[in-house]
């Protein structure tokens, strides 16, 4: 399996100078998924699952509407923006099953879902798409089981769930997320704690407040194909806010107030809390989708439930699954627009990204209320609007598109800057680089032994020019006939920005 290498930390460059690490944010398309069947009626649709599957050549799509009820919808797509929503006859809407529904007995998400045919034989064909899912039952008020398909449409758990523990415990809460860490079975990453991973909400304490956090549990493939994804260690917890959070969730919520985007709002109760976190396999690390929810007031104030507040999406990093780092600052990621846009209050459930040509595609909730939505008779009015056609939707599914590989670079201007790595394995026959070098400037690259010195016929090689995605590098002798396993990689930069390279 690929793995190219990014620049979110250190851990891989030996020395670096001249050169400074950028992190860019993503580009913001129209809604592309808005409640225009009957059956999803004014409630919206949210937290999109998007899978670039290659057993059908299309984009798969799954999201929620709770129009009626919790609704599993179906959509797919061949160019990452227009979706199609076909009639599956599967599942029962208000008495018909003319509609896009899937079968299944516990919501699909929000966290990913895979298909891991190369597991098949393992582990079962019944079994190539897998998810975990929320399932309160049995002994459990929270709980997570798995959910299984050999289709993608007709799910179903574990043979007795009402007996089965699953991912449970003191702390556990409503909403968590799935990854997969690598599709090689049986191999998996030696940097992943295990095949199977799930970051479920956990409680913990902060400051003076309770908050919302994000917890992490792991299995692998067992022989007991019975067994599948039912046995996980007790979650522990791996991201958690800090008062610096709060300090800027203020800062956010003051200025949510002042344009009118939040309706209830108390600075005693300001603070910062983490809603979940989606992460995906990025390089030779992982990156998450954080959701930081900035909490405006404690409802019981009002005798109503939950908490009123903001959420946006940030990035994180992690190289091991367990230990996360916030970059950029903690800029957004995918932040909230302004007030009156369909994402001015709520960005939260992202996707997996997934590469459409030249770009990666990532889809999310967009929501113009906050969180919750507790004033009923103002919710009927608004309904009462969007089915007149005079006011958005309250909730869709966004997207943004960005580079691939494109979360950081490492750029240098007219003076120039380098760095080296450490030492790598050689596991391919070429070298290529994400690069963009089209104002004037150039790239080139050494290939040097494990000591530091270079090797003949390595470099520095011819000067890459232009903007591309995956640049080969072209040296005067093969890379296979360096001599040696492993290298270090020496990048001089004038007037360009790295992203990342990678052995093929």
């Amino acid at each position: 399996m690929r793995h190219s290498y990014v620049f979110a930390d250190d851990f891989e460059i030996a020395t670096m100078r001249g050169l400074r690490r950028v992190w860019h944010q993503p580009q913001k398309h129209d809604a592309v998924l808005v409640p225009d069947r009957p059956w999803e009626e004014s409630a919206g649709c949210a937290c999109p699952i998007v899978l670039d599957d290659a057993s059908t050549g299309e984009l798969r799509m799954w999201y929620w509407n709770s129009g009626g009820g919790l609704n599993d919808l179906y959509a797919t797509s061949t160019d990452g923006l227009q979706w199609e929503k076909p009639i599956l006859g599967l599942a029962e809407i208000d008495g018909t099953t003319e509609n896009n529904k899937v079968a299944t007995p516990g919501r699909l998400g929000p966290g990913a879902i895979y298909h891991t045919p190369e597991a098949a034989i393992a582990e079962g064909e019944d079994r190539v798409y897998r998810t975990m899912s929320w399932m309160p039952g049995g002994e459990w008020r929270q709980r997570y089981l798995p959910l299984f398909s050999a289709d993608g449409l007709n799910w179903r758990t574990c043979p007795e769930p009402d007996s089965e523990p699953g991912i449970s415990g003191e702390g556990v809460g409503d909403t968590g997320t799935f990854l997969v860490a690598d599709d090689d079975l049986p191999m998996m990453r030696a940097n992943a704690p295990g095949r199977y991973v799930t970051f479920p909400r956990l409680r913990c304490n902060v400051g003076r407040f309770g908050r919302r956090s994000v917890g992490m549990t792991y299995c692998d493939s067992r022989p007991d194909r019975a067994r599948i994804m039912l046995e996980w260690p007790r979650p522990v917890l791996c991201l958690a806010p800090d008062l610096l959070d709060d300090r800027m969730a203020s800062e956010r919520l003051a200025a949510a107030h002042a344009s009118g985007i939040i309706h209830f709002n108390d600075p005693a109760d300001h603070h910062c809390e983490f809603y979940a976190m989606q992460p995906w396999e990025a390089g030779s690390g992982f990156f998450g989708a954080l959701y930081v929810f900035d909490v405006s007031m404690n409802m019981s104030k009002w005798s109503m439930w939950n908490q009123h507040g903001l959420m946006e999406t940030q990035l994180v990093w992690s190289r091991d699954l367990v230990h996360w780092e916030r970059v950029a600052d903690r800029r957004p990621w995918i932040g909230r627009g302004e007030a009156g846009t369909q994402d001015s209050a709520m960005v939260h459930f992202c996707s997996v990204p997934v590469r459409v040509g030249d770009r990666m595609y990532q889809y999310y909730s967009s929501g113009n209320q906050p969180h919750p939505i507790v004033d009923q008779r103002w919710v009927t009015e608004q309904i009462a609007l969007i089915e007149a056609g005079k006011r958005i939707p309250m909730q869709a599914i966004g997207c943004v598109s960005f580079r691939p590989d494109g979360y950081v670079s490492l750029e240098a201007g007219g003076r120039g800057g380098h760095l080296e790595t450490v030492e790598l394995p050689v596991s391919g026959s070429r070298l290529v680089v994400n690069a963009d070098v089209s104002e004037g400037g150039e790239l080139r690259v050494s290939v040097l032994r494990p000591d530091g010195r270079r090797i003949r016929g390595f470099g520095p090689s011819k000067p890459i020019t232009g903007d591309h995605i995956e640049a080969q590098v072209q040296f005067d002798t093969p890379l296979q006939q360096a001599g040696t396993e492993t290298v270090r990689l020496r990048f001089e930069l004038h007037n360009a920005r790295l992203y990342s390279y990678e052995f093929v």
